[in-house]
């Protein structure tokens, strides 16, 4: 059985009668983690990318190394597929005008469920605005579920992107990923985006047996230190879908 109070013990910021209700926003963190921070700035904080003293390439080291157990936690077959942004909500814009916007085309269909978060609506209505494409929404079905009735006769060969969540903030509804994504691949050459910040956190997520394009989560929703947030792309190899590359960190081609 489960020791709760052992587990309440490990976040200092729930103490006494404080009961945190808060955990789909951002959640507390654990003793073991705030640790490893302080550790960090106390002992190895520098620049990542930049510079040839000690240091900063521990700091390096540990930065890759870190993309690494993020590859492994979603089972990426590299750790060049993971990507670090600053949010989730950055992480869906970053597709939105890095791919999508060099992929779309007047009369192009973007397929939105109306049960996504305003991350993930917003960035496909201005992508669509600016290059002539029309984002579709699919209405829900009973009981807050996905329609997948809907969907099906939404999606056609004008559809390029199908951006859904995993599930979502504010029913928790569990959306048939599965489903949605053989429906998608069966119809159309769409390219598929998944905002995994809430499922990430309740399922285990396996990306290549997902069979998605991008998959977007944050680290803070996991116990992370905040503002570590994560894009996985497919690898080319998989997928059709790459984003427009820039420098950063000194590196072409990793954020």
């Amino acid at each position: 059985m489960t020791d709760l109070q052992a587990i309440r013990d490990q976040f200092p910021a729930i103490d006494g009668e404080t009961v945190y209700l808060d955990s789909a926003a951002t959640t507390q963190k654990p003793q073991a983690v705030i640790d490893c921070i302080t550790h960090y700035y106390r002992n190895q904080n520098a620049n990542v990318h930049r510079g040839t003293h000690s240091l900063t390439a521990l700091a390096t080291s540990r930065f890759e190394s870190a993309r690494e157990t993020v590859a492994r936690f979603i089972n990426a077959s590299s750790e060049k597929e993971i990507i670090w942004t600053r949010g989730a909500t950055e992480a869906l814009n970053l597709i939105a005008q890095t791919y999508a916007r060099n992929q779309l085309q007047p009369g192009d269909e973007i397929l939105v469920s109306e049960m996504e978060h305003h991350a993930n609506i917003v960035p496909w209505q201005i992508v669509a605005e600016q290059t002539g494409a029309k984002v579709v929404k699919v209405p829900m079905g009973e009981g807050c579920q996905f329609n997948l009735d809907a969907f099906r006769a939404l999606i056609n060969s004008h559809t390029k992107i199908v951006a859904v969540a995993q599930v979502t903030n504010v029913t928790g509804t569990v959306l048939p990923l599965n489903d949605i994504i053989a429906i998608t691949r069966a119809n159309s050459q769409a390219v598929v985006v998944v905002d995994g910040a809430q499922g990430v956190v309740h399922q285990r997520t396996n990306v290549q047996t997902l069979d998605a394009d991008f998959y977007v989560f944050s680290g803070h929703k996991l116990y992370a230190r905040g503002y570590w947030r994560t894009v996985w792309q497919a690898s080319p190899t998989r997928s059709n879908a790459t984003m427009a590359w820039w420098r950063k960190n000194g590196r072409k081609g990793l954020v």
